[in-house]
Parts: structure tokens; sequence; C-alpha cells
């Protein structure tokens, strides 16, 4: 069935005509090395960037910071740090993720990169409870993250430098920070996860590429803590893709899991939380309930695209 998709698939694409294509070379193969390419290429400008932007800021308060303790270093550190972060961000992920990944796919498979990626309109209803889902995931993935951090003692300070990047404290910096968090990497890393990766391992390994790049997504960032939360919420995403065949739905997912995220750090000056988002303790039941109304959600997803991707299969 899934060879029988893919052949459909490939009549209504345009012909591929890059060289990787051309030579009849291993698409399985393609996937991989292309995010490869595109991940080194990303961590090291990312981090040049951030040196350079690290440099230029820290080296003016060198004084002030031999006065302080470890910590107290750490901390202004990531405070001194936080909008430098927040622009290498940006321009890494739209110059050094998003670009490769257009210039492999017009390079190595088509032209017609929105074709390739599935830049598809999808129903309101799709988007609707694709979006529903992810919120209804979030305190389910929030739960997971704070029974490792609990689990392996992790200090609470550490946990704070992390926040920090993400924590807003006016109006301005909170529609900067949707810029910065919510809308780059919902286009540029799905673009790359699912627009590229999922979409090359697909027509080899059908429905496990959901699985395999949602792990994938989950080690790309590197943090330890979350890797399990961020592999399901990849798979997640990864299953809106494999049923809409499109890259929309999986657009607006991503940017809704980091803009609640977002909004729960938004701050006044006294360090009071604007919105409660997440101001509670998910029980274990809670969190059951989450899990079980987010499966319910993805039952009703796939039944809501069972009769497009019946036709896809042709």
């Amino acid at each position: 069935m899934e060879h029988l998709n893919e052949e459909f698939l490939e009549t209504t694409l345009p012909i591929f005509d890059g060289s990787w294509e051309r030579a009849h070379r291993n698409i399985t193969t393609a996937a991989f090395l292309g995010l490869i390419i595109t991940g080194v290429v990303y961590f090291y400008a990312q981090a040049i960037i951030t040196g350079i932007l690290f440099f230029l800021n820290v080296s003016r308060t060198h004084e002030i910071l031999k006065e302080k303790t470890f910590i107290e270093r750490i901390s202004y550190t990531m405070t001194v740090l936080k909008n430098p972060l927040r622009y290498s961000l940006i321009v890494s992920q739209f110059l050094f993720m998003l670009v490769p990944i257009v210039w492999i796919i017009k390079r190595w498979h088509t032209i017609h990169v929105l074709s390739y990626a599935r830049i598809a309109r999808i129903s309101l209803l799709e988007l609707i409870v694709a979006v529903t889902a992810t919120v209804c995931f979030v305190p389910v993935s929030g739960s997971i993250s704070e029974y490792f951090i609990r689990k392996l003692n992790i200090p609470d300070f550490l946990a704070q430098l992390h926040a920090q990047i993400f924590t807003s404290y006016s109006s301005q910096e909170l529609l900067w920070l949707i810029v910065v968090v919510c809308i780059t990497p919902a286009v540029c890393e799905e673009m790359l996860f699912r627009g590229y990766v999922q979409r090359t391992l697909e027509r080899t390994l059908g429905m496990k590429s959901v699985f395999i790049t949602g792990i994938i997504f989950g080690l790309f960032h590197m943090q330890p803590l979350n890797l399990v939360s961020l592999s399901f919420l990849g798979i997640l995403i990864g299953y809106f893709y494999y049923r809409s065949k499109s890259l929309v739905p999986c657009i607006f997912a991503h940017f809704t899991n980091n803009f609640l995220a977002v909004l729960s750090l938004y701050k006044t000056q006294h360090e009071q939380t604007v919105f409660r988002v997440f101001d509670f303790e998910i029980t274990f039941l809670g969190g059951i309930a989450a899990l079980l109304l987010t499966g319910a959600l993805v039952f009703v997803y796939h039944q809501i695209t069972k009769k497009n991707f019946v036709e896809q299969l042709g």
C-alpha cells in the first residue's frame, strides 16, 4: 500500500531531475546525508555567530564578572547573552538551515521545492484538530521533562538559566520572542525535518519515517532532559505530515507548542507570570487524561484525513 502511495505521488509531482535522482542513488542515504550536511553547517555557523556576539558583549563586562560568584557569573553571562543568542538563532536558522535544505532539494531532487516539501493547503478542520491535539499534548510533554528533572536531581538554577533566554518582560519582547522562538523554528525546522528528511525517508520507509524522524528531531535539540518529550512531539507532528501530505499542520503545531512555552514565561518586572499557562502541577491521572485526549484527537485526525489519504493511494 505504501509502495502504491509513493507511485501515485511520483506521478503527481514534477519529474525528479536532480543530480541524486538522475544517478539513481539510494534515497534513504540522501535523507541522512542531507540532514548531516545541514546540521553541520547550522551548528558551526551558530557557534561562530554566538562566539562573536559573546566576545563583543561579555568582554565589556569583564570587571563586573570578577566580583561575582561562579553561579552569579553564569547567571549574569546568560542575561548578557540573552539577546545575542536570540539574534544568532534567527539568523542561523534561516541562513544556515532553511537555505541549505532548499539548495539540497533543488540540487539533488527537483527544482519544485514547495511541491517536494508538500507546501499544500489543508482543510480548516484538519488544522484545528492538529493544533488542539498539540495543545493537549503540551502538559504531557511538560510532565515527562519534570519527571527526569526530579529523578536526576537537577538544580533549579540550571533550569532557570535555560528559561532566561525564552523569558520576556514586556509586550515588545514577547512579540520578538514569538518571531525568534515560535515562527522561525516552526518554518525552518519543519522544512528540514518533515519537508525534507521525513519526506525523503517516506519514499522508501513509509510510516516508519514518522518514528525515525521524530527521534532525530528530539536528538537534534541536544536537550537530554527533554529528549523523550521532544521525540514524542516530533512523532506527533510527523504523523500529521504523513496523514495530510502537507507541511502546513506541522508548522502550525510546532508554532503552537513553542508559543505556549513562550507565553508561560511572559513575566512582569517583578517576576510574576502574566499568563498562567503551565502554572499547575499535573497529577498522574491528569497526565493520563491529557494523553488519552491527545490520542482521541489523533484518531479524529486519522479519520478526517482518511478520504484524501485513500484517494492518494490511488
